[in-house]
């Protein structure tokens, strides 16, 4: 009767090892799926406040101007709809933002204007709200 007992404790030895195994896997994987995510998500989020907040164009190096066309009464969304439409920047969300937090709003000024690829996201913003850069530098 002992050597029985023995017997069932050894068979199910190796059956209690493997579901502790792989138990333990499973949660090693779903930790390294956690984050490899994160990582991701915290990477989109610098990549695109940097955007927002650095100077940068799309193609610095481009001589080619665009004429965009600013419809009246259009939204900050429209807007950078328009502008990413038309090849000048990048990123039209980056755009949206820096509209948002530039308060640039409502001094955007509907017409028609020549802009480049080579033209940071405030170049272009200061060149849609008609500030003169000249103005601006001398002050």
């Amino acid at each position: 009767m002992a050597g029985t007992k023995r017997r069932k404790k050894s068979q199910s030895n190796p059956e209690k090892t493997l579901k502790t195994a792989l138990h333990y896997s499973l949660g090693l994987l779903v930790n390294i799926i956690i984050l490899y995510l994160f990582i991701r998500v915290f990477s989109f989020a610098f990549n695109f406040s940097y955007d927002v907040f650095a100077d940068s164009a799309k193609n610095p190096a481009s001589m080619d101007y665009v004429v965009v066309e600013i419809p009246p009464d259009s939204s900050s969304k429209e807007i950078a709809e328009i502008i990413y439409d038309a090849g000048v920047i990048e990123d039209k969300y980056v755009m949206l933002a820096k509209i948002k937090v530039g308060g640039y709003g409502n001094k955007i000024k509907a017409g028609p204007y020549g802009l480049s690829s080579s033209m940071t996201y405030d170049e272009i913003l200061n060149i849609i709200c008609g500030y003169d850069s000249e103005d601006e530098e001398d002050e």
